[in-house]
This record gives structure tokens, C-alpha cells and sequence, in this order.
């Protein structure tokens, strides 16, 4: 998880990492990439020259992609772009709230959205099965 400085799609993911867009693909010795989805969608977490990247990103091992729920499992990631975190009117309007800018303080958060991850576990039915 991190700010990458690179697209999902770049070359540092697909043929450096090799990273996969689909969990269907994904085996237990790969990387899933499930923000390469958002970015074929248009989605991103940083704006430039009115375009969208995806910088921050979230890889997820091939051993957290299957089903067994009795340890953490990968469920869905996103990009926490809310209301209060984007620039309301102006020539930014649209892009995340930059806590600075060219003109000092702006009062924002950041120039990039956060991203945020949710993994399952199953609620085991016998507590002290858990303590062991």
C-alpha cells in the first residue's frame, strides 16, 4: 500500500511486479491489483492537467484472494474521495483539497485521495476454538 508514483497499469506493475487485474487470475505466489479496475473506470486519486491518475494503491498477495475465511481474506478496496476532501469551485474544482498550494495554506488535506482496504474474517461460532 503506498503512493507508487505510477499507474496500475504501468510497467513497474505489469512487467516489474507482474501484477493482475482480476482476482480469477491471481495465484497464491502473485499480486492482485485491484485498483487497476478503478482506473479503467476513470477513477483516480490525484488530478493533473484535468486528467486522472492512480498513484495510491493497494496490492493484495495471491493468498489473501481465496476463500478460506478461518484467516483475513480480500474483500474490496476503494478511494475515500467524500465531499469534504475535494476542491468545491476555482480552477482546481473537482481535484483533492491541497492542504498547500502555489499561494501557501489552502486548507485541504492533500493533493491525493486516500485509498482504504476491506478484509473479511470469519466470526468462528466457538470462541475458545480462537484462543488456541
Amino acid at each position: 500500500m503506498g503512493d507508487f508514483n505510477d499507474d496500475p497499469t504501468n510497467k513497474s506493475f505489469k512487467e516489474v511486479l507482474k501484477t493482475v487485474a482480476t482476482q480469477n487470475e491471481v495465484n497464491p505466489h502473485q499480486l492482485y491489483n485491484p485498483m487497476e479496475k478503478m482506473l479503467k473506470k476513470g477513477m483516480g486519486t490525484l488530478a493533473y492537467r484535468d486528467g486522472w491518475n492512480l498513484f495510491d494503491q493497494i496490492l493484495v498477495s495471491g493468498g489473501l484472494t481465496g476463500r478460506n475465511y478461518s484467516t483475513f481474506q480480500f474483500y474490496k478496496t476503494g478511494i475515500f474521495n467524500k465531499k469534504q476532501l475535494i476542491t468545491e469551485k476555482g480552477q482546481y474544482k473537482g481535484y483533492p483539497f491541497r492542504s498547500y498550494g502555489y499561494s501557501g495554506y489552502q486548507g485541504g488535506y492533500s493533493d491525493h485521495f486516500p485509498v482504504y482496504i476491506y478484509l473479511l474474517k470469519e466470526v468462528s461460532s466457538n470462541p475458545s476454538r480462537d484462543n488456541k
